[in-house]
């Protein structure tokens, strides 16, 4: 379950991070104005930080979804210890499923303003 708080934290963290460029960019496209929307770019100066928050998270997810059983049998040569306390497989697709969609939204609010300023131009 703490893949899930993991990847929740990175998606809330990306939003956050692509907040100022992401949504007024939308609304521009669907022909709305974007003039009460300038209290998004307030975030402007912390969105590495958010980023890096993002990235922490959903990199900690990702690593208590695979890496740590791979790391336990390969590397450390651990022999796999089954216990009755494994969670359902309905928590493990919610984790998977939450952790893959905080990652597509942290690509996309890493590099969403770079691409915008190719497209536009500025």
């Amino acid at each position: 379950m703490r893949e899930l708080l993991g990847s929740l934290v990175g998606t809330v963290a990306s939003l956050l991070a692509a907040s100022c460029c992401v949504v007024p960019s939308l609304f521009v496209v669907f022909g709305v104005s974007v003039g009460g929307l300038g209290f998004l770019s307030a975030l402007e100066p912390y969105r590495w930080y958010l980023l890096g928050v993002a990235y922490l998270a959903v990199g900690y997810s990702l690593y208590r979804l695979y890496l740590r059983s791979w790391i336990n049998e390969k590397l450390l040569k651990k022999p796999a210890i089954e216990c009755a306390c494994e969670e359902p497989g309905w928590t493990s697709k919610l984790s998977k499923g939450a952790t893959w969609t905080a990652l597509i939204l942290l690509i996309v609010a890493t590099f969403y303003p770079y691409v915008i300023e190719k497209i536009y131009g500025g």
